[in-house]
C-alpha cells in the first residue's frame, strides 16, 4: 500500500519554500526591470543592457539615470511624451481580464504557489508570452499575501 503523504510533510514544506524563493526571484528581477525603464534605460541597446547587467547600485531612479547619463550621454535624452496606440489598449484590456479572473485570497483553498503555477502553465501553454505568465504567478503569490486577511501560508517565514 503507497503511503500518502499528509498536507505539510516535509516533502511539501521544502516544495512550498522552493517555490517562494523562485517567486520572490523572479519579483527581485521585474522590480530591478521596472527600475531600469523607469530611468529611461533602452535595454534593447547593447548600451543599456551591459548597465543593466553591471550596475550594482541603488534602484532608484535618480541613481540609475545618473548611470546611464554617464555612460551614453547622447542617448540619455528624457523619452518623448508617451502616446497611446491600440496596442497599448489592448494590452491594458488583457491585463485587466488577467486580473478580472482571479479568485480572492480569502475564498482560495489551493495553496498560492500552486494556483500561480497552474495559472503560468494555462497561460504558457495557451501560447502567452512568458513575461505574462510569471506576472500571473507573481500576482497570484502577492494578492494571496495582502489584503485584511493574507494567507499563512505565503507570509509564514516557518
Amino acid at each position: 500500500m503507497a503511503e500518502t503523504q499528509e498536507p505539510g510533510s516535509i516533502k511539501e514544506l521544502r516544495d512550498a519554500a522552493d517555490r517562494g524563493k523562485k517567486a520572490s526571484q523572479e519579483l527581485d528581477a521585474v522590480k530591478r526591470e521596472m527600475a531600469f525603464l523607469k530611468a529611461g534605460v533602452d535595454t534593447d541597446t547593447k548600451a543599456g543592457q551591459l548597465l543593466f547587467k553591471a550596475y550594482d547600485g541603488d534602484l532608484e531612479t535618480d541613481a540609475i539615470k545618473a548611470e546611464w547619463q554617464e555612460l551614453v550621454p547622447g542617448l540619455a535624452e528624457p523619452a518623448p511624451a508617451e502616446t497611446v496606440d491600440a496596442t497599448d489598449t489592448e494590452v491594458a484590456q488583457q491585463r485587466r481580464d488577467l486580473v478580472g479572473d482571479s479568485v480572492p485570497p480569502e475564498h482560495q483553498t489551493e495553496s498560492p504557489y500552486d494556483a500561480g503555477h497552474r495559472e503560468f502553465k494555462t497561460m504558457m501553454d495557451a501560447g502567452r508570452p512568458k513575461e505574462d505568465s510569471a506576472a500571473r504567478f507573481i500576482h497570484s503569490v502577492l494578492e494571496a499575501a495582502g489584503g485584511a486577511t493574507p494567507d499563512q501560508r505565503v507570509i509564514s517565514d516557518r
